[in-house]
């Protein structure tokens, strides 16, 4: 094999940048590697991607758990971001590589295999403690306590203490992916010049030139295992990244200071992408984040790994819609879709992953029923909710005195510093608990309680259904209403407190809400997938399937909805639970009563809330007694009084509500 020759330009270039910076090839051992794994069995690394898994910031996801605090039901729910994000990677690289060699003629290249591999890496970066709790319930806590909280927040930096609006951890997974380059001296140039050159050398780290694709490159009879700098179509540009970057984001990135979210309300931001410009490349952003049917990598895997490591699904990984995704054109019925803005109705095509059918059909229903399952069976699970309702509430007590070491900042504003966000993990809690400040001392009690699984109850649930009139009205409700009608109706009985009583709005869907998520999809019949071999512009259209086709494999709804009650302090005889539970029944009466029925009478169903005493578990299925009757500390005098006061209830919130329609 002939030996390598590095133009001059290029060895001017090199010599300048090791006379300045502390350069390096991006790993010592240019092999791929595998690493184990319980739902892929091995997963291949290639040197690329080792090095940026080896930063702080991927090493970081290693400890976060990829389902928060459900290791409290499930004992072996203990998998990680990082473990996820692998899988995800893998997937992206499997699927892009299957559709690239049954239809070569797309011109997918090494490049937007090894993108969309490190997308899928890397799509979790901005996730906070506890899974969602950090960009959910956390922050809607904060909000209730603002008023509280008045001038603890005095020694934040300024520019520091306002969250851009409509944050999520996406916007953090972007400058979480900035600050894991500048870990390896390298920065993305977005100047019109920088774009298709090798990442900006900004200081010590890993060489920009030999950062990308190693291997043999046929046309120039060269083997390139990072001893010298790449080819152009091999080595990582600042376009390739700011595409990785996109991925994540799902569409174009917004600009500066301004979140995702908020980018695409704003009709005076005008989105652009960068990183692969043009319709035939357009397909690439519904790999990892598909806005359109909601069926994409970064869901096969958590669906999978998340029912393995908790025993309720599918104990091998089903990669069926894998070996069957084709490229082809297909109608776009997302109004939103930022790729069909502009052009008019009746030309809202584009390339998008279609499947095979109707093979397919009932693999992609089990795929989105399982969605539903899981969020029945482990996310939405009332202790999974209540611990992490819990969590929640130990962050919120800690964050005005608590501040991340080597910075400034509270927990609820380190997403603004990657440096300090770097720190942020699931240990929070252990360093709060080891923290000596007395201000603390509350959320430390809390701790206590978590870890001693003393968790809030549940003490009801009302099943709220789409063709029930006064159900809806009930979930129409604000939730701090619904805990102000109850202390209404409990008229200061047990001294009940709003700060104790939770209201928390359940919903389960199979992806779309109300609606059936394979309608959103495309098929091609196996007449035309001869012509998937075709060039981009003559690629066949794919049609969505007719639900008659499927009928059997079709749900009677695709929505569920509840609204549970939980009570946070301990009640071991559950009194005030029994109370607070008569209280909510009254309500759900007392709106059930007010609302006009004119089209809905079938409400004999729906016209109780679920009773957790005498009924049965949602998730388990299994009839199940209430505290009070299993428990041997509750006397039969106690248990009458119980029930004699609900019984008052109802008749006095009743007899409130005829006085005020005399």
């Amino acid at each position: 094999m002939p030996s390598t020759i590095i133009p001059d330009e290029q060895k001017q270039q090199k010599m300048q940048q090791d006379s300045q910076f502390n350069i390096r090839a991006p790993i010592d051992e240019p092999g791929t590697i595998r690493t184990n794994d319980d739902v892929h069995t091995t997963i291949r690394l290639c040197p690329a991607t080792k090095t940026i898994i080896d930063t702080p910031q991927m090493q970081r996801l290693r400890g976060l758990k990829q389902l928060g605090t459900a290791e409290l039901v499930y004992t072996t729910a203990t998998h990680t971001r990082f473990e996820h994000s692998l899988g995800v990677g893998h997937l992206a690289e499997k699927k892009l590589k299957g559709i690239a060699e049954r239809q070569p003629r797309l011109g997918i290249t090494e490049k937007d295999v090894l993108c969309v591999k490190i997308a899928g890496l890397l799509h979790d970066l901005g996730h906070g403690p506890f899974s969602h709790v950090y960009d959910g319930l956390f922050r809607k806590e904060l909000k209730k306590k603002a008023s509280g909280f008045v001038g603890l927040y005095n020694d934040v930096p300024l520019d520091c203490r306002k969250v851009v609006d409509g944050w999520k951890h996406e916007d953090s997974s972007l400058s979480m992916l900035d600050a894991l380059l500048k870990s390896l001296g390298l920065e993305i140039d977005d100047s019109e010049d920088g774009l298709d050159k090798p990442l900006r050398q900004i200081g010590d780290g890993i060489d920009a030139t030999r950062f990308g694709i190693y291997g043999y490159k046929q046309e120039e009879d060269v083997w390139y295992d990072g001893t010298q700098a790449l080819p152009r179509d091999f080595v990582l540009s600042s376009r390739d990244w700011i595409f990785v970057k996109e991925l994540i984001a799902g569409g174009p990135l917004p600009p500066k200071g301004m979140s995702i979210k908020a980018a695409k309300k704003s009709p005076d931001v005008k989105l652009e992408i960068v990183g692969r410009k043009g319709e035939n490349k357009e397909y690439l952003y519904d790999i990892i984040s598909n806005v359109h049917s909601g069926l994409d990598v970064d869901k096969m895997d958590y669906f999978s790994r998340d029912g393995c490591r908790t025993a309720t699904g599918e104990s091998a990984f089903n990669d069926f819609l894998l070996e069957n995704a084709y490229v082809a054109k297909g109608r776009c019925d997302d109004e939103k879709c930022w790729k069909c803005s502009g052009k008019p109705c009746n030309e809202h095509f584009h390339l998008m992953i279609c499947y095979q059918s109707p093979k397919t059909i009932n693999t992609a229903m089990s795929f989105f029923r399982q969605r539903f399952n899981n969020y029945k069976n482990i996310y939405e699970h009332h202790k999974s909710k209540a611990s992490s309702y819990m969590i929640s509430d130990i962050l919120a007590l800690a964050d005005p005195y608590y501040r991340l070491p080597g910075s400034k900042l509270p927990i609820s504003l380190a997403m603004s510093n990657p440096d300090a966000y770097v720190k942020l993990k699931d240990s929070i809690i252990d360093i709060i608990d080891l923290t000596d400040d007395d201000n603390l001392q509350p959320a430390k009690e809390l701790i206590e309680r978590y870890r001693s699984r003393k968790l809030y109850k549940r003490v009801t649930e009302q099943p709220v259904s789409t063709n029930v009139a006064w159900t809806q009205e009930l979930w129409q409700m604000d939730e701090e209403k619904i805990v102000r009608d109850i202390l209404e109706l409990s008229e200061s009985y047990m001294n009940l407190n709003s700060s104790d009583i939770i209201v928390d709005k359940m919903e389960m869907h199979f992806g779309m809400k109300e609606e059936n998520p394979v309608s959103h999809m495309r098929f091609l019949p196996k007449s035309l997938l001869i012509e998937t071999r075709n060039k981009p512009e003559d690629l066949p259209v794919a049609i969505k399937v007719d639900e008659s086709n499927y009928e059997c494999d079709t749900s009677k709804s695709y929505l569920q909805r509840s609204i549970r009650v939980f009570y946070k302090k301990l009640d071991g005889d559950g009194i005030v639970s029994k109370h607070l539970k008569d209280c909510f029944n009254a309500l759900v009466e007392r709106v059930k009563s007010e609302c006009t029925q004119d089209s809905y009478d079938d409400t004999a169903s729906l016209s109780e809330s679920v009773d957790f005493g005498a009924n049965i578990n949602v998730c388990t299925q299994s009839p199940t007694k209430s505290d009070a009757e299993e428990s041997p500390f509750v006397s039969n005098t106690k248990k009458r009084r119980m029930d004699d006061f609900g019984e008052t209830l109802f008749k006095s919130a009743i007899g409130r509500l005829d006085q005020r329609h005399r």
